[in-house]
């Protein structure tokens, strides 16, 4: 999904990727360092219901990602507002 940049990027928090990724009956939100190459998982949404929460989770951390760097999501320019 990441390679082929099938999310949307959202927004830019201190070098975090917010993404929105499509899943089949809801959306999950991610987040990209695409610098250190790692993930974390924000937000799961299925049926218009929150059926999970990064602020809720004390595992909550950040994966390894693998390359991402070259993925569309971390190569397409960033627009900064001023």
């Amino acid at each position: 999904m990441l390679e082929s940049g099938a999310g949307r990027l959202l927004w830019i928090y201190d070098g975090i990727r917010h993404v929105e990724l499509p899943l089949a009956d809801g959306k999950a939100v991610i987040g990209l360092s695409c610098e250190r190459q790692t993930w974390t998982l924000f937000r799961i949404e299925r049926d218009g219901r929150e059926i999970y929460n990064f602020g809720n989770d004390p595992n909550w951390g950040y994966l390894p990602a693998g390359p991402i760097a070259a993925s569309t999501l971390c190569a397409a320019p960033v627009r900064v507002a001023e």
